[in-house]
């Protein structure tokens, strides 16, 4: 898919922001419409870059705290910006981040927007996303001081991290993160990425009980809380396995601690410094972190002494 890009004289507005997951279109966007309702040109972007906080698993593509970009495109007369408007956004803007590189929409859905689609660009390992879209609910127009019609507007947002890792060949999001001068120097700029010394994975396989509802990305989420900056030593958490406390046979349930309303889940984690090689001891130590971050049976099976 190709879209061309057309230029025109649009006024720009920057609002740069820090807040949840979703915050910056929640919270951001309509006050600031609110704010310039009285006097909106006759078309407005809107640009929100910020550090978003949220929910989710923990592997090479995912962090806790992404960089976001949230790009609203505004127009409070004449005709009104369509789906085919939006592509052609997407179009110009992975053109202009990523240029020739593959890109596809997958259909979504958003309280805030109409028609909205999932951003995906293509490297050597498949399809990334980089973010997602939709036309502007009239409501959230309505809602902030505009009359929609004839107001009408374009909502995105794009992770900044996931553009960068694509953009210079990076497979491991922490590396955006590293102190390290040979890992650090190489983000100032956009030549493609060269690897420094890599460290060697230790995983470590833990089986726990765990509420029956909890995902993966709530797991995720209780590691990061629990180690705070020892989380960037967890490359993946990945579930293997579930299995719920009525299938378990009864030595199992007495192993684990596990009640009813629980279920055993298997967890691999790989443990890996981006700077250094981790001992047994320090591998043994973060491991027993990660456990007592999620394990909720009354049993606890520790590699180390207590």
């Amino acid at each position: 898919m190709q879209v061309d890009q057309r230029h025109g004289d649009v006024p720009h507005t920057m609002i740069p922001r820090v807040g949840r997951s979703g915050a910056i279109n929640g919270a951001i966007i309509p006050p600031t419409l609110d704010r310039l309702s009285a006097d909106l040109p006759p078309e407005l972007v809107l640009s929100c870059p910020g550090v978003c906080y949220r929910r989710d698993s923990i592997d090479r593509q995912h962090t806790g705290e992404p960089h976001q970009l949230d790009l609203w495109r505004v127009r409070n007369r004449g005709p009104a910006l369509t789906h085919d408007d939006l592509l052609e956004m997407v179009g110009a803007i992975v053109e202009g981040v990523l240029p020739g590189q593959p890109w596809r929409v997958i259909p979504t859905g958003h309280p805030y927007t109409e028609d909205g689609v999932q951003i995906d660009v293509r490297n050597a390992d498949g399809w990334l996303e980089i973010g997602e879209c939709g036309v502007a609910s009239p409501e959230v127009l309505v809602g902030s001081g505009l009359a929609a019609p004839p107001a009408s507007g374009l909502a995105m947002g794009l992770g900044l991290d996931r553009i960068l890792m694509l953009r210079k060949g990076i497979d491991d999001i922490r590396l955006l993160r590293v102190t390290d001068r040979r890992v650090a120097d190489q983000m100032l700029h956009l030549e493609p990425y060269r690897p420094v010394s890599v460290m060697p994975p230790v995983p470590r396989d833990l089986s726990i009980a765990a509420t029956s509802s909890v995902t993966e990305e709530e797991l995720g989420d209780r590691v990061r809380a629990a180690m705070g900056a020892g989380s960037s030593s967890v490359e993946t958490l990945e579930v293997l396995s579930e299995t719920a406390y009525e299938d378990l046979p009864a030595m199992a349930r007495v192993r684990l601690g596990i009640v009813p309303g629980q279920k055993n889940v298997l967890v691999r984690v790989v443990l890996r410094d981006l700077e250094r090689t981790l001992t047994d001891a320090e591998a043994n130590e973060l491991r027993d972190r990660v456990y007592a971050a999620i394990h909720e049976g009354t049993v606890w099976m520790w590699s180390r002494e207590r």
